[in-house]
């Protein structure tokens, strides 16, 4: 059970500011031990040590590791979202360059700390509250697809040619199709399967999602 945080200022810092402050420091433990001892030696002991604080606040945050590893995720793919929604709302440039730069500003996230691309590719075969995480991950990328480049530039993309108008459903079939081809290829080269370049991997994975999209909004021509 997680326990009700104090209410009390502390030294003119406010609890529930104070409760944030733990719990960042958790999550940023939790990525520190990941890297360290990987997925097994993540433990409310071994993080609440790296983070300096006692197994009590943990508890104030946390049911278990488990919501511990959930939370941690959605931290690092939520950052990934909003470097995605940047770039796809700004619409300046043709969709191919606009979806290879998308692609690679998101990708520029999980590199800036490379712990966080080893964690989000580990995460992948995860149960639990990870799994939850990552379906509401992909579901919210597809929909930033759907509505900021599938609606926007569907009809104007080189490689889809003239295709008529995209219904909502079709569209929605597209965005999934995008999102599951482009992380396909990433999650792939996080973790080490795939023998390229960085930007090799974001080359392939753009074209991998322009060519889900064109195979699904040019399939009931």
């Amino acid at each position: 059970m997680v326990i009700p945080p104090l209410v009390r200022p502390y030294r003119g810092t406010p609890a529930q500011d104070r409760v944030a402050q733990r719990r960042e420091a958790l999550l940023d433990a939790a990525l520190h031990v990941f890297d360290a001892d990987g997925w097994s030696g993540v433990s409310a002991r071994r993080v609440c040590d790296e983070a300096g604080l006692t197994r009590r606040y943990f508890y104030e945050s946390f049911e278990d590791v488990d919501a511990l590893m959930g939370a941690l995720f959605e931290e690092i793919t939520g950052e990934v979202r909003a470097a995605v929604r940047t770039v796809v709302a700004a619409a300046d440039a043709p969709p191919a360059d606009l979806a290879r730069r998308a692609v690679s500003r998101g990708l520029d996230v999980l590199m800036a700390v490379p712990a966080k691309g080893r964690f989000v590719a580990s995460a992948q075969s995860a149960g639990g509250a990870v799994a939850a995480h990552r379906a509401r991950a992909l579901d919210d990328l597809a929909s930033i697809v759907e509505r900021g480049f599938i609606a926007e530039h569907v009809d104007a993309a080189p490689p889809l040619g003239a295709a008529p108008p995209v219904g909502s459903g079709q569209a929605r079939v597209a965005a999934v199709a995008v999102v599951g081809a482009v992380l396909r290829i990433i999650d792939s080269w996080l973790g080490g399967e795939l023998d390229v370049t960085r930007d090799e991997a974001v080359a392939w994975s753009t074209a991998a999602g322009l060519g889900a999209m064109a195979a699904v909004t040019t399939a009931q021509r």
